[in-house]
This record gives C-alpha cells, structure tokens and sequence, in this order.
C-alpha cells in the first residue's frame, strides 16, 4: 500500500505516487530492451510470475500498465521473491542472469530472508541490482531498509541505488543498462578460430542479452 503515497517527485517537481513514478520507468526500460528476454516478478504477501521471460516487449509493457498497487497483497515478500526469481532463471534457457530489484519497504512476509535469498542467487549465478525507494524512518511495512537491499547487492557483485525522485529513477535503470550492456558486449565479441564457430556464437550472443528480469513490490 505504501506505493501508493503521494511522496515521490517527479521531473517537473510535482509529487506523483511511488507506484506511478516506477511505473513509467519500469515501462520506458522495458520499452528499450531490445532483443533481451524480459520477465516480471510482483510481491506482496506472496510472491508471483507476472510475466514469464520473453522478447515481446509490447506484451511486457502492457503487463506493466496493469500492474496495480497491492495486486499481490498488502506485504512484503521481499526474500521470497528472490527466491522465485532463483527458480525462474533455473527453469529457462538464461545464461546471463541479472535480476534488478525495487521496493519501497520492509521485509514482512516471506518464508526465506532476503540475505539468505541472497546467498543462494549468489551460488546460482544471479546478479542483484537493488533499488530503494522511500522513507527509511518509517516502521513496519512503510519502512525501507537501505542496509538490507545493499547488502542482498553487494553478496551478489550487484549494486545498490537509492532513487529519490523520477529523474534518479531514470538514472539508476540507465547506469543498470550501460553497467549490463558493457558486460554482455564484452562476452560477445571473444575471437573464434574458425567460421564454422560463427553460427553458434550468433546464437549465443542471443542467449547473452537475454539476462534482464524485473522485479517490483
């Protein structure tokens, strides 16, 4: 419920709800993917597939449109959503796995800690970006805890954001692209012996700027 406050500036300086903020740059990142596979994850007090990974961007932002605050519950199922994200990567044909991270509050509802979610991204191969939105003097679900999501980061080789207001949002999902972009461009252009090799390096290159998941809660 938390993203639903009123508190989240955006670039002409007028407060726009959380959600609303996250919503238009969620779908703006979507929208310049390209070939990359894409999926979405929400939570609340559970935590949900809401778009398995694929290429078709015109569905991932349509998804992302009728995304609603609270649609998986009012809680927070922070390290249970890591933890589906783990198993969605497992279940498909991703070798690149980067999952980027974005809640406005408290750990409340999951049945696995986040740090321990964590650890088994880490073992597994996934890369965790986290984004903190909010207020971290607030209690209970409303509070955000910044040394949690840098910590879930930093065990992973991710990063941890603090986005402010829209235009550091925007920010924070271009400096994620360029960070990602680099890195699959410099696995993808490794010199090969041989123009029999070129066929399955193509394929391979595709499978490399498969890696974005997107979570929001």
């Amino acid at each position: 419920g938390s993203m639903d406050n009123r508190d989240f500036p955006d670039a002409d300086g007028n407060n726009v709800s959380r959600f609303t903020a996250v919503q238009r740059v969620v779908d703006r990142f979507i929208a310049e993917r390209e070939s990359d596979r894409v999926g979405l994850i929400v939570f609340g007090d559970r935590a949900y597939i809401q778009l398995p990974f694929t290429r078709n961007l015109k569905t991932a932002g349509a998804l992302v449109q009728l995304m609603e605050v609270s649609m998986a519950g009012p809680r927070t199922a922070l390290g249970d959503a890591i933890g589906l994200s783990i198993h969605a990567f497992e279940s498909s044909e991703v070798d690149d796995r980067v999952l980027i991270l974005l809640t406005d509050g408290n750990d409340t509802a999951s049945e696995m800690t986040p740090i321990n979610a964590a650890m088994i991204a880490d073992q597994n191969g996934v890369e965790i970006h986290t984004i903190g939105i909010g207020n971290v003097e607030a209690t209970g679900e409303d509070r955000v805890d910044f040394d949690m999501l840098e910590t879930i980061a930093r065990r992973t080789g991710g990063q941890f954001f603090n986005a402010e207001d829209e235009a550091g949002l925007r920010d924070v999902y271009r400096l994620i692209d360029e960070a990602t972009t680099a890195d699959v461009r410099s696995q993808s252009w490794r010199p090969r012996e041989s123009l029999v090799h070129w066929p399955a390096g193509i394929a391979a290159c595709l499978i490399l700027f498969g890696y974005t998941a997107l979570l929001a809660g």
